[in-house]
């Protein structure tokens, strides 16, 4: 009879623990998975906000993105030449 108490008092124990550690467990988990969600929400917004903003293109904002636009042109225009000629010239190779 002493045998089948302690097994129980350990079982009620066990269990005990394994409550207690999920309780602890629970908010950091929680965290992480609303984390993931809250990332998807922000995309969203952000790809709306975009949306709005391409509606209501003012003479203001034209220029803006026409600036941006120029600068990521200039920046980007040599290499991509690059690999064009590189592109080509692969092609003449084996033609």
């Amino acid at each position: 009879m002493d045998f089948y108490k302690k097994a129980i008092f350990l079982f009620l124990l066990f269990l005990f623990f394994m409550v207690v550690f999920v309780k602890m467990i629970e908010p950091v988990i929680e965290n992480q998975i609303s984390g993931i969600f809250a990332e998807k929400k922000i995309s969203n917004k952000l790809k709306k906000e975009l949306q709005k903003s391409t509606e209501q293109f003012t003479p203001e904002k034209r220029e803006f993105y026409k600036g941006i636009i120029k600068k990521l042109y200039i920046k980007w225009k040599p290499l991509i030449d690059e690999s064009v000629n590189e592109a080509e010239s692969e092609i003449r190779k084996n033609n």
